[in-house]
Order: C-alpha cells, then structure tokens, then sequence
C-alpha cells in the first residue's frame, strides 16, 4: 500500500536508518562538547585561588627591613667629657659630685651612666681634683682601693691613654657577677676614671671590643 506522505513503501526501511544515524551522531556530539567544556572548566584556576598564589608570592619575595645602630655623641657636662657610641646607649648625667675616692656600680649619681640595657653593659665616668703632682701610679692604686669589695685586686695593670693622656687600665671579675674595665688617667688637675660593667654572661672578646671603642673616642671638653 502507498505511503501516506507518497514515500514509496520501498524507501522507508533507508530513511528510518538514516533517521537513526543522525540521532545518534547528534548525541554524541552533545556529550564529547559537555565533556570538553567539563575538562576545560576543572583545568582553568579560579580567580580566588590565582590571587591567593599572588599573595602568598609577594609575601615570600618582600624582604625584611632591619636599621643599623647610627653613631651618637654622649656628653657629660658634669664632668666634661664626650664619648661615642651607638643609639642603642643612652645617658644618664651625673648630678652629684664624685668624692674622688670610690667607686660606684651602674647607675651611681655620681657617675655619668651611659647604657646599653639590651646587653646590661654601663660605661660611667667621673673626676675629682687631686694634688698638683700626684703620680699616676698613686692615683690608679687609689682607685683599686676604691673599688667595691665585690671585686678583687687587679692581677695586671697596662699603659693606655684616654683623650690623648696617658692612663692605666686593668680588669677584674666581681662577685656580684659584673666583670669590669677601668682607666685611671690624669688630666687637668683632676684624677679621672672611665670604666665599664657587664654582665658576667657577656663574651669577654666583645666586652674588650666594646670599651677599647669607647676608650679611643673619648675625649675631655675642657
């Protein structure tokens, strides 16, 4: 019998299979696209996980920011005199006169304090008039005897200078767990002592480096 839309019935089994085929073929089209698009979309890096790669490379790549210690003048003008160290120091004037005769731990009135409190190092100074003639010899055996009797008799004693005068300089190992440098010098009628605390637990080297510094750039203002 004819076919309703004048296919002739011969034809119909072909068109059928070919109806079939492009089904299928559309399909599979469909799914290899959605694939594709899937592949693509799990490979692409969200934009908050790039921007937490970004930070996190900035913050690795920024390089910490240190400032060096700059040279600073520290005046005593009780006792004129100047000394430089670092601003990691700072000063504390003597405001009472020194009796010429002892010798006082951090922090005495009677000295000029200069500190470093992150290292519990003390540079003090201080003078006192003597008799026109005093040998220097007698003037550092007076300044042992005055020193605190935490502290023993120095084993040596050396020539130095301090600004520019010739001076005697020893150490000792206190008890009371300051190990000290002291300079006995004379100048300007006056006998004078400069000298440094530390903490025994501080390294002996750097404790000589330290004051050796101070030592060299002392120097008397009037």
């Amino acid at each position: 019998m004819p076919s309703t839309l004048g296919i002739p019935p011969s034809l119909c089994p072909r068109l059928v299979a070919v109806v079939l085929l492009l089904g299928a073929a559309s399909s599979c089209g469909g799914s290899s696209s959605k694939a594709n698009n899937s592949q693509t979309t799990a490979n692409a890096p969200t934009s908050s996980a790039a921007s937490s790669s970004v930070v996190s490379s900035a913050v690795q790549t920024t390089p910490a920011t240190t400032t060096a210690p700059k040279p600073k003048d520290f005046v005593s003008d009780k006792y004129k005199f100047a000394v430089t160290m670092t601003d990691a120091w700072a000063e504390v004037d003597a405001t009472i006169d020194w009796d010429g005769q002892h010798i006082s731990g951090p922090g005495s009135p009677q000295m000029a304090n200069i500190d470093d409190f992150n290292t519990d190092r003390t540079l003090m100074g201080a003078s006192a008039a003597v008799p026109p003639g005093t040998p220097l010899a007698d003037w550092q055996a007076a300044m042992v005897r005055g020193t605190p009797g935490e502290c023993p008799a120095p084993t040596s004693v050396e020539t130095t200078t301090l600004g520019g005068e010739p001076a005697l300089i020893w150490s000792v190992k206190c008890s009371d767990g300051i190990d000290a440098t002291h300079i006995a010098a004379l100048h300007g009628g006056k006998g004078w002592v400069f000298y440094m605390g530390s903490a025994a637990a501080n390294d002996d080297a750097e404790d000589q480096k330290i004051f050796d510094q101070a030592r060299q750039s002392f120097r008397f203002t009037a």
